[in-house]
């Protein structure tokens, strides 16, 4: 048993080495050498762990993809009501920045699932997992006469996701602040889900802020 744990250590170790290579130099840059570099081993060394280069980055990916949605459930407290575990779900899948490494990442290798089936499961059962999130608040929203969505609720959810994917790209290029998209998301949400859009917003305002001084 020792050993196994010793093992999946060590490839943990390796998977977060690769992750700060991509975060620093972009997926070009987390060669099988750089990845070893960082975890300080010999590149044959980390094949022992892993079979091929391709499989310590869909464990980066994979890792970087839990992160994010860890973030999500840490926001949400049970006791708040639908229309703030919205505003917090949107503040915490939104407030990526230059400096957001887990974010990075999922950007810097979501190109390549187009050609990788692994990295294309991963990125499937991910955008699920995130609409899921919002399919919940929003049922929940529902039941509570808070919200009336003027489309079918998963559709409403799969809109937010895509908007997030979409628009956090352009916080992470420096071609739209935090607050813009932020902004632009509430808007969409509250419109889509009959909500009033200026309470939604100042709830996502807290909510944010209350993560940047968490953090």
């Amino acid at each position: 048993m020792a050993k196994i744990d010793k093992k999946e250590a060590r490839r943990k170790q390796i998977a977060a080495a690769a992750q700060a290579v991509a975060a620093r130099d972009g997926a070009e840059g987390a060669t099988l050498r750089a990845i070893a570099a960082e975890a300080g081993m010999a590149a044959n060394a980390v094949l022992y762990y892993y079979g091929s280069h391709a499989e310590i980055v869909a464990a980066a990916v994979q890792a970087s993809s839990n992160s994010f949605l860890e973030k999500l459930a840490q926001a949400v407290d049970a006791d708040m009501g639908p229309t703030a575990k919205l505003a917090a779900v949107i503040g915490a899948g939104t407030t990526a920045d230059p400096d957001d490494d887990v974010s990075r990442i999922l950007y810097e290798y979501w190109p390549h699932s187009l050609r990788d089936a692994e990295l294309r499961r991963i990125q499937k059962e991910f955008t699920g997992a995130q609409q899921r999130v919002y399919e919940e608040i929003i049922a929940e929203g529902v039941r509570a006469a808070e919200f009336s969505p003027l489309v079918d609720p998963a559709k409403v959810a799969r809109i937010l996701v895509a908007q997030e994917d979409g628009l956090v790209m352009d916080v992470l290029a420096g071609n739209a602040s935090r607050a813009y998209v932020l902004d632009l998301i509430g808007s969409v949400a509250a419109t889509l889900l009959g909500i009033e859009v200026g309470p939604l917003l100042e709830q996502i305002g807290k909510r944010t802020q209350a993560l940047s001084e968490g953090s």
